[in-house]
C-alpha cells in the first residue's frame, strides 16, 4: 500500500494549462536546430533556428515586462492589447508567440483593409502597443491622431532584420505621450532568457476581424486553449491522406498572419518541428522563382515536400508567374486552398503542372478549418474510388471534406430542424467545436443570432452526404433569389469555370423588376482568349453542356455576362472576390 504522504504532486503541474507557450516550448525542445527562412523581396535571405527564435521571443517578453503591460490572469480576461501591422515576416512569427506567452492579447491588424476600417477596428480594440512595418508608416500619423490608447510604437525594418544594413533613424512627429522603439534593438540587446508565466488557458490570446464580405469587419477573439486545441486538431487532420503532413515537409507560410492567425500554420509547423519559410511582402514573381529553384528542391532533400495554404488567387499568381518563366512543372509542391471555390480550369492547370491540391473550409469565427479534404473511411469501400478520383470529385462538386476531429456539424432548416444527410437536401450549416468564438465584439444581436440554435450558425448553405462529406452550396447572402427559386452562385461559378477560356468568375444577383433578382456573371478570361470569346458563346456553352444534359435548369443561365480584367475584379482584404462591391456596382443593371 502506498502511503498518502509519498505522493507529492505539484498542483500547478497537475492543472496543466493549454497555453500558446507550450507549443513553442515543445518545438524548441524537440527541434532547436530546425531551420527558419525569411526571404523578403530584394534583400538577402535570412536563415535562423528555433533556438534563435526562442531567444528573440524571450527578449520580447522581458521588453513587455519592462513596459508594465497588463497580463491576463483570469479566465476570459483580456491582457494588454498589442497590435501588429506587418507582412508574413520572421518578426510576426516571433510576436505570435511572445505576445500571448507574456499574457497580453495580440491584435492582428488587417493591413489590407481601407485606412478608415483600420481605424474603425483599432478603436474597438484600443491597443496600448503598436508594432509597425516601415511600409505602413504613412498611416501612423492618422492612427495616432485617431487612436488615443497607443503609448508605445515599435518600428520594424526588413533590411535591418536580415542584417543587410542599419537603416537611417526614422524621424517621426509623435505625440509626447507616445514612446518610440526599434524592433531589432529590443531583440538584439534584450535578454536571451526569460521566466515565462504559465498563462491561464482560458485567458484571451488574440483578437482579429473578419474580412467584411457581408458588411463592416466583425471582431472575434479566442482563448489560449482554443488555439492549442485547434492546432492539435489540424495537425491530426493534416496527417491523413492526401495531405499526410509530417515534420519532413517544409511549410511556406503564405496565408496572411492577420487572417485567422495564418490559418494556425505558424503554430502547426512549430508543434511538428518543421522547416518554415516566411515570404514577407508578397512579390509573386520573386516568390515563384524561389519556390521553383530553391524551396521545393531543399524540401526534397529532407524527403519531404514544400506545402503552402492560401486562397485560390495566390495559387493563380504562382501558376501565372511559373508559366511566364517557361516552367512546365512544379514537382514536390502541395497547395491547400480555402476561402472560395477553385476554378476548374485552374485545377486542370495544377494537374498538368504536377501541383498537388487539397482543400478545407472554415470562417474566421471558428479559428480552424472545420473540414479538411481527406477521404472518409467508408469511401474506400466504394468500388473505383481512390484518392485521385476523390480529389477530382472534391473540386468538381465543391466538396469541403469531412469535419476535422472533435468537430460536430448539423444541417438544419430555417427553424433549426435537423435535415437528413442524403447528399441532396440543402440547409444551414451549424457547428459545435472547441474553437469557435464566444461572441462578436460589441455586437450582442449578431452573437445571439449566431447561437440561436445552440450550435453556431455559419450562415452557409450546404448539403451533407451519407459519408459525412460536406458540400458547399452558397453563402446565404450570395445565393441569387430568382422568382421563388434559389440559384447557388458557387455552383453556377463552377459550371462557368469549366469553359477553357475562363480564368475566374464571380456570380452575383442584381435586383430585377419581375424576378426579384437575376444572376450576373463577371468573368476574367485567360490572356490568350481575350477578345475571342463572346457573351453569347458562354451562354450557348452553358445551354449545350449543362441545360441540355439536365444538369441545371435553364433559368440558371445568367442574364448578363460581363468581361473584366483580373486587376479590376474587387477583392477583400484576404484576396477573396468581394461580391459586396460587385453587387453595389451592378445594382441598377436591370432597373
Amino acid at each position: 500500500m502506498i502511503e498518502e504522504k509519498s505522493v507529492e504532486l505539484n498542483l500547478d503541474f497537475r492543472d496543466y494549462q493549454l497555453n500558446v507557450g507550450k507549443i513553442l516550448e515543445y518545438g524548441h525542445m524537440i527541434a532547436p536546430n530546425q531551420k527558419i527562412i525569411y526571404a523578403p523581396p530584394n534583400l538577402p535571405i535570412k536563415e535562423y533556428t528555433y533556438r534563435d527564435l526562442y531567444q528573440r521571443v524571450n527578449a520580447l517578453g522581458a521588453f513587455f515586462e519592462g513596459l508594465g503591460i497588463k497580463r491576463a490572469e483570469k479566465p476570459r480576461e483580456f491582457g494588454g492589447k498589442i497590435a501588429v501591422m506587418d507582412w508574413n515576416t520572421s518578426r510576426y512569427l516571433e510576436l505570435m508567440y511572445a505576445v500571448p506567452m507574456y499574457g497580453a492579447t495580440l491584435f492582428t491588424v488587417n493591413i489590407r483593409l481601407a485606412p478608415e476600417e483600420i481605424l474603425y477596428t483599432s478603436n474597438i480594440v484600443k491597443p496600448e502597443v503598436l508594432f509597425i512595418h516601415t511600409d505602413f508608416l504613412p498611416l501612423l500619423k492618422q492612427i495616432l491622431t485617431n487612436i488615443g490608447s497607443i503609448k508605445y510604437v515599435i518600428i520594424m525594418n526588413d533590411a535591418e532584420t536580415v542584417g543587410a544594413s542599419k537603416p537611417p533613424k526614422v524621424e517621426l512627429e509623435l505625440p509626447s505621450t507616445v514612446k518610440l522603439y526599434n524592433y531589432e534593438d529590443i531583440v538584439g540587446k534584450g535578454k536571451a532568457h526569460y521566466d515565462w508565466p504559465d498563462i491561464e488557458e482560458h485567458a484571451i490570446a488574440e483578437i482579429f476581424f473578419t474580412s467584411g464580405t457581408t458588411g463592416r469587419p466583425k471582431g472575434v477573439y479566442h482563448e489560449h486553449r482554443q488555439i492549442v486545441i485547434g492546432t492539435m486538431q489540424l495537425t491530426i487532420a493534416h496527417s491523413q491522406p492526401p495531405i499526410s503532413l509530417t515534420n519532413k515537409d517544409t511549410q511556406l507560410l503564405l496565408t496572411p498572419m492577420f487572417h485567422i492567425l495564418g490559418w494556425l500554420n505558424p503554430y502547426i509547423s512549430i508543434l511538428l518541428g518543421s522547416p518554415i519559410i516566411l515570404p514577407g511582402r508578397y512579390d509573386w514573381q520573386y516568390l515563384t522563382k524561389l519556390l521553383v529553384e530553391k524551396f521545393v528542391h531543399e524540401a526534397k532533400k529532407l524527403k519531404g515536400r514544400a506545402i503552402a495554404f492560401g486562397v485560390p488567387s495566390m495559387l493563380i499568381s504562382i501558376i501565372e508567374n511559373a508559366k511566364a518563366m517557361g516552367i512546365k512543372e512544379i514537382n514536390n509542391f502541395m497547395y491547400g486552398y480555402g476561402g472560395q471555390a477553385l476554378p476548374v480550369a485552374i485545377y486542370e492547370e495544377c494537374k498538368k503542372m504536377k501541383i498537388e491540391i487539397v482543400t478545407g473550409y472554415g470562417p474566421s469565427e471558428t479559428l480552424t478549418a472545420i473540414t479538411r479534404m481527406f477521404m472518409p473511411p467508408r469511401y474506400y469501400l466504394k468500388e473505383g474510388i481512390d484518392d485521385e478520383k476523390f480529389r477530382d470529385h472534391e473540386v468538381i462538386d465543391n466538396t469541403l471534406g469531412i469535419p476535422i476531429p472533435l468537430t460536430f456539424v448539423k444541417v438544419v432548416d430555417e427553424q433549426g430542424r435537423e435535415l437528413p444527410w442524403d447528399g441532396k437536401t440543402i440547409g444551414r450549416l451549424l457547428l459545435y467545436s472547441p474553437t469557435v468564438t464566444r461572441e462578436y465584439l460589441g455586437d450582442i444581436e449578431k452573437t445571439d443570432r449566431a447561437w440561436r440554435f445552440k450550435y453556431f450558425d455559419l450562415d452557409d448553405m450546404v448539403v451533407i452526404d451519407e459519408h459525412g462529406c460536406v458540400f458547399f452550396v452558397d453563402r446565404e447572402k450570395d445565393a441569387v433569389k430568382s422568382g421563388g427559386e434559389w440559384i447557388p452562385s458557387s455552383r453556377l461559378e463552377m459550371f462557368i469555370s469549366t469553359h477553357p477560356a475562363v480564368s475566374e468568375v464571380a456570380v452575383i444577383g442584381a435586383p430585377h423588376p419581375r424576378w426579384i433578382e437575376r444572376p450576373i456573371a463577371v468573368v476574367v478570361l485567360k490572356p490568350e482568349y481575350i477578345g475571342k470569346v463572346s457573351e453569347e458563346e458562354l451562354k450557348d456553352y452553358l445551354q449545350r453542356e449543362f441545360v441540355d444534359k439536365n444538369l441545371i435548369p435553364k433559368y440558371w443561365i445568367p442574364d448578363k455576362i460581363i468581361f473584366t480584367k483580373t486587376e479590376e475584379l474587387p477583392r477583400t482584404s484576404t484576396a477573396k472576390m468581394d461580391k459586396k462591391v460587385l453587387r453595389e456596382r451592378y445594382k441598377n443593371l436591370f432597373i
